[in-house]
């Protein structure tokens, strides 16, 4: 029990000095193209953490962003990621893990909403003044509690005007310049077409579009295609910068409709960036089944993203020997959390270590400092 508490407040505590830092200086344009990633499924079907350190690990892989998700906002309750609070032992690996990822140069967000209902309703983050304090507070202070460096606001669900304004304008506000605040629209939204968040994204664009550094479009689903170059040049067409879109697409055909081959897709980019000069870059939903690799190298997504996209412009990354005890620990802990933790963050773990786990990660091998 001792050791687990230790772990977890020496990574609380990590975590607590990596607040976004405010600035008076103008943000930086972030470097383009982008190549966003998704990383929702945080465990296999044996209950094991998923490591997101191959993607900085492997060869050839150049991410720029990994968000977290997804962060649940529940009318009388508390913000969960997923079917848990935040703080669950279930979660120990993956927060670890993201320092590793931001010392890499990948900057590490969260994604609030998605395809569950309820974060954006007129009783929690589209509510009255009252209540948008009492659930933006929770957010907020999930964002800082767990250094996350920017949030994804995926709206599925009819959300006002006023409100998603409200929203990016205190995230703003709260977290200053270098705070990245990204949108997830259907690509069909951005032209006036079938929009899942019910507000207009061209009015938001027009109201606060310094704050917002880009959107996740949706390419996928029924809601846009990138078998050509058609629908990313109709939603350019109404007036979108090309370099503020990410052309959207689901990393495997089990995670939707629309699976673009990965051919196909390198020749829509190409065409887009001879077109345009530079697009916003690719977003894939989500990580840990991603093909060609799928469930045991779902990696090698980026790597072929990054051919197509980011060729030789792999982060840095350092490992001392230090780090990889304090993952493996980590490790330990997560698994030992899911097997006898409650969903309540952890607080009924019981005072049990069982040495003979190992790592399904080597993180030993990946020492180099």
């Amino acid at each position: 029990m001792k050791a687990i508490i230790a772990s977890a407040v020496a990574l609380l505590g990590t975590l607590a000095s990596a607040l976004p830092a405010h600035s008076l200086v103008p943000r930086a344009v972030l470097e383009l193209p982008r190549l966003v990633l998704y990383y929702q499924t945080t465990h296999d079907s044996q209950s094991l953490p998923i490591s997101m350190l191959p993607l900085i690990t492997e060869k050839g892989i150049a991410l720029t962003h990994l968000i977290v998700c997804s962060f649940h906002v529940n009318y009388n309750g508390v913000v969960h990621l997923n079917d848990y609070p935040p703080g669950h032992p279930l979660f120990y690996t993956m927060w670890n893990e993201t320092l590793i990822m931001k010392e890499a140069g990948v900057k590490v967000m969260g994604m609030v909403g998605g395809a569950a209902a309820g974060s954006f309703d007129t009783v929690t983050l589209d509510g009255d003044v009252i209540n948008f304090e009492i659930y933006y507070r929770q957010l907020r202070d999930a964002i800082i509690y767990y250094g996350l460096q920017g949030m994804d606001l995926d709206v599925e669900q009819p959300m006002s005007q006023a409100g998603i304004t409200r929203l990016v304008q205190r995230l703003r506000a709260d977290f200053g310049p270098d705070f990245v605040i990204t949108l997830a629209p259907v690509a069909s939204a951005l032209r006036g077409g079938a929009n899942l968040s019910g507000f207009n994204y061209k009015q938001l664009e027009t109201a606060v579009g310094p704050d917002i550094d880009f959107y996740n479009a949706q390419f996928y689903n029924g809601f846009g295609d990138l078998g050509t170059i058609t629908d990313f040049g109709r939603v350019v067409s109404q007036g979108w910068n090309p370099r503020k879109i990410l052309a959207g697409q689901i990393t495997t055909s089990s995670n939707g409709a629309g699976f673009i081959p990965y051919d196909r897709l390198n020749a829509t980019i190409s065409a887009l960036r001879t077109m345009y000069g530079q697009i916003g870059g690719i977003m894939g939903w989500e990580y840990f089944n991603s093909q060609p690799g799928g469930l045991a190298q779902p990696w090698q997504w980026a790597q072929v993203m990054t051919a197509i996209l980011r060729p030789n412009e792999v982060p840095r990354l350092t490992i001392t020997k230090a780090k990889a005890e304090g993952l493996i620990q980590a490790w330990k802990d997560s698994v030992l959390g899911g097997m006898v933790g409650g969903a309540d963050g952890g607080n009924t773990i019981a005072a049990v270590k069982v040495p003979e786990l190992t790592p399904n990660v080597d993180y030993m091998a990946m020492v180099n400092a």
